[in-house]
């Protein structure tokens, strides 16, 4: 299993988002985590409102909280979504979790040839 990562300026499902390209793809569910961390921290000084969701519903709103349980859900193969406001209007990020027969552009014996290990950014 692995995550593709999307940044979208409008909501979308993952099955509209499955057929296009996505800004990276990550390995392990510490690097789709990072990820999301790292996204939401580079818009933080536009933000005015972060929020996080899971499969399960809204993520805890205590940074420490929020990442042992989007770590706990994506080990388990659940996506994970954040809802970025700014003042300039709404940005949306997605870990989706794809298994071998899902995705149209990697298998997972790809990703031992990635320099970086657990990224790898398109």
């Amino acid at each position: 299993m692995h995550w593709h990562a999307h940044v979208d300026l409008r909501a979308s499902c993952s099955r509209s988002r499955r057929g296009r390209r996505p800004v990276a793809v990550l390995f392990t569910p510490q690097a789709a985590a990072a990820w999301l961390a790292g996204t939401v921290q580079r818009y933080r000084s536009e933000a005015v409102a972060v929020q996080c969701n899971t499969a399960t519903g809204p993520a805890p709103s205590d940074t420490e909280s929020r990442d042992s349980c989007g770590d706990h859900l994506l080990s388990r193969g659940y996506p994970l979504d954040a809802l970025i406001l700014t003042t300039s209007g709404e940005l949306y990020l997605h870990l989706d979790p794809l298994g071998p027969r899902e995705c149209p552009y990697h298998r997972p014996e790809r990703s031992e040839h990635h320099a970086s290990g657990d990224n790898h950014v398109l």
